[in-house]
């Protein structure tokens, strides 16, 4: 009956090997859980297909200590296991102090009490938003489907207008845009030990079934940030439906290093607008090692969404992005100014 958690086993895993050997033996039919924000979503609602399967088996990691550290070390840079829950994200001060986009972002991600259950690995590795995906009476193209219903149909606010493929999702997470922006990697546990990846390389395209290249005997154990400069401009931007408890219509994360007006080096990565968090690396080239104004911000802004190909209905986009980036930007502007 829909609404009813199947039967479970629940594990409580000592250490990072012990999770891998439960994946190994159950394969899809276990998943790693944490805060389970939006695992247990999709139990409840039987959303099933390719590689998501309704699990028989989760295994808690949130009693292995790594998984919930935040770790910084001078000249290393910044460790955060991936069972820290978004609450603790916003409030650590080495976080608010040094990595302080994280701070913002994390701050923006659904209600309080969302953000109290709901951690850093989850919030990378939610699945789509979109309504179709989430109903147990779509087959859609990620559920082994052969169409996209949202292409035709409701695609208002969660889906893409930039690297559309089979299936028009916007990758939903708020953390994954700032990370990026900051030059993160993944850790990744297997079998085989672990392995840190570029977190942009860390997520799949619009033409595969799942968002993340974690295999079956694999999970996400962290995210490894490099040291930031002290006069490093991070900002976080986002518009949503409801101010309060919303996923992204459009967000941008920037983080820049401005010295005497001329804007050194900047990364502008984009959520909200496409099915992996999106670099706006024609806008990043627009501004990089040149002056900043106001005309080469628009300059920027402009060039931010080149190539869009917007939906029937969710052609607003292009400009509130637009808009986002020119915020953004003008935010490095004033701080020059100051």
């Amino acid at each position: 009956m829909l609404f009813e958690l199947p039967s479970i086993e629940h594990v409580n895993a000592r250490d990072v090997n012990e999770v891998v050997s439960w994946l190994q033996k159950y394969g899809r039919k276990a998943r790693v859980i944490a805060g389970a924000t939006d695992l247990l979503g999709l139990m409840k609602d039987k959303v099933e297909g390719p590689e998501l399967g309704i699990p028989e088996v989760l295994v808690n990691i949130k009693r292995i200590p790594d998984m919930t550290r935040i770790v910084y070390k001078e000249g290393t840079g910044l460790r955060i296991g991936a069972g820290v829950t978004l609450s603790r994200l916003a409030a650590s001060n080495v976080i608010r102090q040094g990595f302080r986009i994280l701070s913002q972002a994390a701050l923006q991600v659904g209600t309080t009490q969302l953000r109290n259950m709901g951690t850093l690995g989850g919030n990378l590795c939610q699945r789509p938003r979109c309504l179709y995906f989430r109903h147990p009476h779509f087959l859609c193209f990620k559920k082994g489907g052969s169409k996209c219903y949202a292409a035709t149909g409701e695609h208002r606010f969660y889906h893409s207008i930039l690297k559309q493929g089979k299936c028009v999702m916007a990758h939903p997470s708020d953390l994954a845009p700032a990370l990026v922006a900051l030059r993160a990697e993944v850790l990744i546990m297997s079998p085989n030990g672990e392995r840190k990846v570029p977190l942009q390389e860390f997520f799949l395209g619009s033409n595969h079934y799942t968002e993340t290249i974690l295999k079956a005997d694999e999970f996400l154990m962290g995210i490894c940030v490099p040291s930031q400069n002290e006069k490093i401009h991070q900002v976080f931007l986002k518009e949503r439906i409801r101010n309060s408890a919303d996923f992204a219509l459009s967000s941008v994360a920037t983080v820049a290093r401005v010295s005497r007006g001329i804007c050194e080096d900047i990364q502008i990565v984009l959520g909200g607008v496409a099915p992996i968090p999106y670099v706006a690396s024609m806008a990043e080239e627009v501004i990089r090692g040149k002056k900043l104004d106001q005309g080469l911000i628009s300059q920027a802004a402009e060039v931010s969404v080149k190539g869009a190909k917007p939906l029937s209905m969710n052609r607003y986009k292009v400009d509130l992005t637009k808009a986002l980036v020119r915020r953004a930007l003008t935010s490095m502007l004033n701080l020059t100014d100051a």
